[in-house]
């Protein structure tokens, strides 16, 4: 089993029936076999939280969301200096945004698939970056 690093927004938009990729989303987190934990950016939980606080959802589901995003599916990888510097070379070099950044490099530097659905951090992450594995 390949390892797999999933992007905020795909588990955002699966969990969101009204999202306008919910379906290509739902699709996309369901295709991993689902005893395989994904990678995550230490700070996915609060970008995933955010993301549907925002939206002024409910205390009880961001409590549910919070227990899940803690639970065994997913495998949160520490911020340390070597990502965040490698972070800071893929934003340079991808002209990408700095969340954006630090999932390819956690991709890149654990050599792992990028589930993404964003065709632009896909398109700038791939042509600076030709080994990157993506899966859209």
């Amino acid at each position: 089993m390949s390892d797999v690093v999933l992007h905020a927004s795909v588990f955002v938009a699966a969990c969101s029936p009204t999202e306008l990729r919910h379906g290509a989303a739902w699709a996309l987190l369901h295709a991993e076999p689902a005893e395989q934990p994904f990678l995550v950016p230490a700070i996915f939980r609060q970008e995933v939280l955010a993301a549907f606080a925002r939206r002024g959802e409910s205390a009880d589901l961001l409590d549910t969301l919070d227990a899940l995003l803690q639970g065994p599916r997913f495998c949160a990888c520490a911020l340390d200096e070597a990502l965040l510097e490698r972070a800071a070379a893929v934003a340079r070099a991808a002209r990408l945004r700095a969340y954006d950044a630090v999932y390819v490099a956690l991709a890149l530097q654990r050599e792992a698939a990028l589930l993404t659905l964003d065709a632009e951090l896909g398109a700038r992450a791939t042509a600076a970056f030709p080994a990157l594995i993506l899966r859209t």
